[in-house]
């Protein structure tokens, strides 16, 4: 055999361990920005969900103030084991506080202070 075909075989060797190292590197890349894609929706989707509860929260205690079925205090809306007056609901993402403040208690003097959190 010639040596010429034996320093070919090496060099080829060379190259094709080089690229399979610059796939292997553009793999790892790449799957580096899908798992950083994958927890910053579901964060979004967690944000979003947490949203929409305390929108249904505040339309809760705008429709119970409007009633007089509740007055200032503490209430909580969950998805399960909350006690009366709390709201048991199980389209609720996330726990809800929703905390009633006494009449006058506003920007304006005139209206209810509502404070309305989510934990997600």
């Amino acid at each position: 055999m010639p040596k010429n075909s034996i320093d070919n075989k090496g060099v080829i060797l060379f190259i094709v361990l080089g690229v399979l190292v610059v796939v292997a590197a553009m793999a790892s890349v790449i799957m580096s920005l899908i798992l950083s894609q994958a927890t910053f929706t579901a964060h979004k989707r967690d944000r979003i969900r947490a949203h929409y509860s305390n929108m249904a929260a505040t339309n809760l205690a705008f429709e119970k103030l409007r009633a007089g079925a509740w007055a200032t205090g503490v209430y909580n809306l969950c998805q399960s084991g909350c006690s009366a007056p709390d709201v048991n609901d199980s389209d609720i993402a996330y726990p809800v506080r929703i905390e009633i403040f006494d009449p006058g208690t506003s920007i304006d003097g005139v209206g209810r202070r509502i404070r309305i959190n989510s934990t997600y």
